[in-house]
């Protein structure tokens, strides 16, 4: 009797087994094996795979057409599909079956789907014969999405500031437009539009659309990257002035405040000197140049209030003599505003102070202890080298500026 040990499987009668069934089809011939592994090759291809020859192509797809033509679009699609799925078709074929795929869709009113159809063809033949009018198509579409914008701009007109997005109820029986993220899928779609076909003919109005719908809804820094890619891309488009006025905003609206990086605010206000030098249709018209007036001081109040921020830090730290600095250069830089007078106030008591040699000491704790003390036990504080008032007369004064006297006392001519 067999002990149960011997009744286990074993992997080495297993590989004998294999080989044996190799050596029978090596010895049945290998044309035989050959043919086998291609008939089951060519029935799964059929059947699972989406690589196979179809002799029959060109029939379908002229069949398929003429359902189309006859309005049978359900039927004409599932075939359209069919052939644009097979990868043993032509290129130009499998292209115009995806392209009639999407215009199915298109004619059954199913535009989401339609959209997403009509950038499969986009991507799968970026430089095919239906890209401009794939794109065509898409804005259509995206056109049709944007009524609701324009509807919902027209209704809260009277509202001033950002116009942030409402909720809304969509109709779960209209196939027409997405069921979510409505303003989300058309931004989407025309981003699309334009990176696929930048210089196409409706490129410059795909992505102003992009631009303007983040402008509205607050999203300055995406407003920002669209509307300076259109101003670059697109010199010659009749948006280009519009589009350069919102990115002037745009920029100037995305910094955060004067406490962040002012790189955006330089930015915008390069901005306003090539429009004021190359966009006529900006500056001969009175409200339009008045906008730039008013985007310039906007950007010069932020950068005036970004120095003066800087020369505070430093009066508040204990470092005089940078803040003597900053609240000089705040004075030349921005005169006539109101920092400009605050700096001359704050600059001209700490020159007072230093001069009385009690500079400020600001809020370091080890400087007010070291400055108390000195003024109870011991002799005024020296003012160090480095924060020393230069008043020397044979002092090269530049073109145009002010001697360090000029600058103190505020005499002497008008300031710059």
């Amino acid at each position: 009797m067999a002990k149960p040990a011997d009744r286990r499987f074993r992997p080495g009668r297993a590989r004998a087994l294999v080989a044996a069934v190799a050596l029978l089809l090596l010895a049945n011939g290998c044309q035989t094996a050959r043919n086998f592994k291609e008939r089951v090759r060519e029935t799964s291809g059929k059947v699972f795979g989406v690589n196979y020859d179809d002799p029959m192509a060109e029939d379908k797809l002229k069949q398929a057409e003429e359902m189309f033509a006859g309005g049978q679009y359900e039927k004409a699609r599932e075939l359209f599909r069919g052939l644009a799925d097979n990868q043993g078709n032509t290129a130009a074929l499998a292209e115009r079956a995806r392209y009639m795929q999407a215009m199915c869709r298109y004619q059954q009113g199913q535009y989401p789907e339609a959209c997403d159809t009509f950038h499969k063809v986009l991507l799968d033949f970026p430089i095919g014969t239906y890209r401009v009018d794939c794109c065509a198509r898409m804005f259509e579409i995206c056109d049709y999405w944007l009524d609701d914008f324009r509807t919902e701009l027209e209704q809260r007109s009277n509202e001033n500031g950002i116009m942030r997005w409402r909720p809304g109820m969509p109709d779960w029986r209209d196939r027409t437009k997405p069921k979510i993220d409505q303003e989300g899928r058309t931004i989407e779609a025309l981003e699309r539009i334009h990176t696929n076909d930048p210089k196409g003919p409706i490129a410059d109005k795909a992505i102003f659309w992009c631009g303007y719908i983040n402008f509205i809804r607050g999203n300055f820094n995406e407003a920002d990257h669209f509307f300076s890619q259109m101003v670059e891309m697109h010199p010659d488009s009749p948006l280009r002035p519009q589009a350069l006025a919102l990115a002037i905003q745009a920029k100037n609206s995305s910094t955060g405040g004067a406490v962040y990086d002012g790189r955006k605010c330089a930015e915008a206000l390069q901005l306003v000197h090539v429009a004021e030098a190359t966009v006529p249709e900006l500056t001969n018209n009175p409200e339009m140049s008045e906008k730039l007036t008013r985007a310039k001081f906007a950007i010069r109040s932020q950068q005036a209030e970004k120095d003066f921020r800087t020369a505070d830090y430093y009066e508040r730290t204990g470092h005089p003599g940078s803040a003597v600095f900053y609240y000089e250069l705040v004075r030349r830089r921005y005169a006539g505003t109101r920092y400009s007078d605050i700096a001359t106030e704050r600059q001209a008591r700490l020159i007072q102070l230093m001069q009385d040699g009690r500079p400020e000491v600001g809020n370091d704790p080890f400087a007010v202890a070291k400055a108390k003390w000195g003024e109870v036990f011991g002799k005024p504080q020296a003012v160090e080298e480095k924060d020393r008032v230069r008043s020397d007369p044979n002092l090269v004064v530049p073109a145009g500026g002010l001697s360090p006297q000029q600058g103190i006392s505020g005499a002497g001519g008008p300031r710059p």
